[in-house]
């Protein structure tokens, strides 16, 4: 890539990686690089209208959205749309919280925002943004606040997992290895079995019919072990680690 980034969001489109914003050191970045893992080549798409780290980014039918973040400044309640065949990006509803460090996934049609910060505590609440009307609604908030947490959704679920609680002035975090689970047809949220180890800054993915919680900080240590849950078993168990610890990394599956 141009320059390092910290913070960034990821997605997949057309098997190719979509790695949006982000920092590089102090300065926060609006920019857009599109890497192609045949060609193994990266590609400088169009920049997004703001800057933005600490954003969240999922792609739903079709088209990709980046929320929230911080643009260096203060906090986004902000939403901008990536439109893959016209080539540009455009802002639509913002949610009714700013929202950074924050959780997003897709799930039967709609859009997920899962916690966050906003700028003076860590959240638990959720919003839901329904591309068809270009509206937020909000849904029954988690049980616990969770910034920094890692989001994925299996067999119509979306889980949230690990992540921490602590105001933005206070650097003492509690950590969470806390897993929970929410049901969209019935709007509830369910605890389920824990991480192994709190996992803050955590990075969640589906592969195959597992989820997979990579990395993350627990307090003292960037984290270089992964586990895998198992629905059917309600079980964590523990896979083969990173080569290097990694705090804030994105997790895709690309199919090749």
């Amino acid at each position: 890539m141009n320059g390092r980034r910290l913070q960034f969001g990821l997605a997949v489109i057309d098997d190719k990686l979509y790695v949006v914003g982000g920092r590089d050191g102090l300065k926060t970045l609006n920019t857009v690089e599109c890497y192609n893992p045949k060609t193994k080549t990266w590609t400088v798409l169009p920049p997004m209208s703001t800057h933005r780290h600490g954003l969240g980014v999922a792609v739903l039918e079709g088209p990709m959205y980046a929320v929230g973040g911080h643009d260096g400044w203060s906090y986004l309640n902000t939403v901008e749309r990536w439109d893959p065949q016209a080539r540009q990006w455009t802002f639509v509803a913002s949610m009714s919280i700013a929202r950074s460090t924050v959780g997003v996934a897709a799930l039967n049609g709609k859009l997920y925002a899962v916690g966050g910060r906003d700028g003076s505590a860590c959240l638990k609440s959720i919003e839901c943004y329904d591309p068809h009307t270009n509206k937020w609604s909000m849904c029954t908030p988690m049980s616990k606040r969770r910034g920094g947490v890692g989001v994925a959704t299996c067999d119509g679920f979306l889980y949230a997992v690990g992540g921490h609680d602590a105001p933005a002035s206070n650097h003492c975090s509690r950590l969470s290895d806390c897993v929970e689970r929410y049901d969209p047809k019935t709007d509830t949220w369910t605890t389920i079995a824990s991480v192994s180890v709190p996992r803050d800054a955590v990075g969640v993915c589906l592969l195959g019919d597992k989820l997979y919680a990579v990395g993350g900080y627990d307090g003292q240590t960037y984290l270089n072990t992964m586990e895998s849950y198992d629905p059917q078993t309600n079980e964590w168990t523990q896979a083969a680690s990173l080569n290097i610890g990694r705090a804030g990394a994105c997790v895709v599956v690309v199919k090749m």
